[in-house]
Formats: C-alpha cells, structure tokens, sequence
C-alpha cells in the first residue's frame, strides 16, 4: 500500500492568510511538446516536467542533485514493508515567482546529463506541490494559473483525494464507464490494461504497436465512439493496452484537449475545455515498428499532422523522401525533416504520401 510523503512543504513567502486576495500568478511553460516549466533551486536555473500523476513536490535526476549539492531529505515510503525512495531536500525552490522555503523531491535516475543541453529535462513537479493553494494546468494556453480564488463547481467537478497517490477522474473508454489516473508525464494518450480489451467496443482486434523501454509489448487499438474525461469529449478514439498500470491512465496526449484545475483547499477537480489555440506540433504524430523485416505504420494521433495526411495505420513504408528506411532507426532519422514523401504499400498498392510541419 503506497503512503504519502510525511515530510511537511513550507510556503515562502506568500503568507496563507492573503493568498485569498493575491492576483493569479502565471506560470508560462515550454511552447511545444510535454509541458516543461522553469524552476530554480538556490539560483540555480532547472527544466522541470509538469507531471499531475507524480505525488509530493516533485523529483529530481540524482546526477544532477549530487551535482548542486542538494542535502538527503529522508524516504518517501511507498509500501508498508518499509520500501521507499530517496529524497533529497530542494531549499530556495522557485517556480513562476512563487517561492518555497524548502521541498522535498524524489532523487531518481532519469538521464538528463544524457540528454542535449538545450532540451534536458532535469526533473519534475509533483501534483501535490502547491499545497493548500488552487492551481489549474490549462494544456491548450500551454501554461500553469496559480490562482486561489475557487471555480464555480458545475458538470465537471468532482471530488479531489489531496492525500491520494495520483488524482484521477470519471471517463468512458469504449463504451466502458471506468476511471483514469491524469499522468502529464506520460507521454502516450490513453493507456488501458489489457484486461479490459474484452471488455471494450472497439472497432477491431488490436495490434501490435512495439514496446516500451522495459519490453513491454503495446497493443493499439481504436474505440467505436471518443472517449470522455470528466464528461468531456476528447475527440480520439486511439487507445493503448498495456499490462503496466492496474487502471486507465490518461497520458499527455489525452490531456491535452483540457485545463484541470486541482482545488488543494476544498478537495475538488475540474476539468474545462479552455478557449484558446492549441500549440503548432514539432512532430508528425505518428509511430512506426519493424515487424517481419518491414516498418509499418502503428499508430495515428488523433489531430494530428500524419492523421489528416491520409497515412492509415497498417501501411507498410517503402522509403522517406526517396531513402529506403530498413529500420526504426531509419525513420526516426528521416523523419526530422520538416517535410516528408513518404512512398507507402497498402493491401499491394503503392502510394505516396505528403506531410509537412508547420512554419
């Protein structure tokens, strides 16, 4: 049974007692992919990850907490065998001008000294970092709203248990009204456990769709009708099965339609679709596995540049802008080319189709 952090945040230096009549802090993040926001922990300036299924203050590379100096902070307990994961203790931590005396994070290894200078991902904030304060992440304005004025409840509010593991919502995945986990760190859409294919109303069979770091097997797969989050609809019908997690999990490509704001005060989550225009994609959209010594087409994000292209999951790849691809390296390679010909076979018929970025 997982526990949550014992150590207590403090707040510096907004006092409690006039957060109620402070203005909105905005907290502007990355402008393309995850959500990514600018943190500094004693001056020094970090990249950290806006992760909404990452309990307590957040987590940090161990490389780059032994790098700052950054003291131990105890053990976050994770089962009642005694099992847990280092902490280390963050002082002077600032995010959007809000400053923290002291937070305590996860020291984990997440290979950000691997990782080019310019895009590292140093570490993470938690879900619960913002403690006794109303936040809302709003993924399509690209940016975090610090603001303890309370939202009217209304149709998409729902309870909020600020001492669970990770916040989850209401949703309906193939017909199957479930709930699901909110992971902005994961980077996938929505992520379903195998045991509850059988369950789902899907259009067919899924199918193979690679692994993960750890070999995992993916199975895509597409629902009859969009799935909802909070009673909202997501407009995608792309799911996929894994055996990882015991529930749904909403990763950051089914987040992203929506804003969620996370109410610490009176325990409540709402989630809206805000006004706004969605970020321009860096990518294409598209996944590709080498299956039986072919690259074949996997999955399609729904909105995305390659699903609008008329490129079909199932289509075999002959060549990117005229070079044969053999492999998954092959593609990866050609496809961070801003424009892609992309010379397909589908059911022994070739075709070629054209994608390109926006500028």
């Amino acid at each position: 049974m997982r526990s949550q952090m014992l150590v207590p945040l403090l707040l510096t230096p907004i006092a409690l007692t006039s957060i109620a009549a402070a203005a909105p802090i905005v907290i502007q993040c990355s402008p393309n992919g995850m959500l990514v926001a600018d943190v500094t922990i004693g001056g020094k300036p970090l990249r950290f990850l806006v992760d909404t299924a990452l309990p307590g203050d957040g987590r940090i590379d161990e490389e780059v907490a032994r790098e700052i100096g950054l003291p131990s902070g105890g053990t976050f307990q994770v089962s009642e065998e005694g099992e847990g994961i280092p902490l280390v203790l963050g002082e002077k931590f600032s995010i959007g001008g809000i400053d923290f005396d002291k937070v305590y994070l996860w020291s984990v290894p997440l290979g950000a000294k691997q990782q080019p200078e310019a895009s590292r991902i140093h570490g993470a904030i938690g879900w619960q970092l913002f403690k006794g304060r109303v936040y809302t992440v709003d993924f399509v304005n690209r940016k975090i709203i610090v603001d303890d004025a309370p939202p009217s409840d209304g149709p998409h509010t729902f309870p909020l248990d600020t001492d669970a593991f990770s916040p989850a919502v209401p949703a309906i995945i193939g017909g199957v009204e479930t709930t699901a986990t909110l992971n902005s760190g994961n980077n996938m859409g929505m992520v379903v456990p195998n045991a509850m294919a059988a369950k789902l109303k899907l259009t067919k069979e899924p199918w193979p769709a690679g692994k993960i770091g750890s070999g995992a097997t993916i199975l895509r797969a597409r629902t009859q009708d969009p799935i909802s989050i909070a009673g909202l609809s997501a407009n995608q019908t792309g799911i996929d099965f894994l055996a990882i997690w015991p529930s749904p999990n909403a990763g950051f490509l089914a987040m992203e339609p929506f804003a969620y704001t996370f109410d610490l005060v009176n325990k409540k989550i709402r989630v809206s679709k805000p006004e706004g225009t969605p970020a321009k994609p860096q990518r294409y959209g598209v996944a590709f596995d080498q299956q039986d010594g072919r690259i074949v087409v996997v999955r399609l994000n729904d909105g995305s540049i390659a699903a609008g292209s008329g490129l079909l999951e199932g289509d075999v790849v002959k060549t990117i802008n005229g070079t044969d691809v053999k492999t998954t390296q092959d593609v990866m390679a050609a496809m961070k080319s801003p424009k892609a010909s992309i010379a397909i076979e589908r059911e022994g018929k070739p075709l070629t189709i054209e994608m390109a970025l926006p500028q």
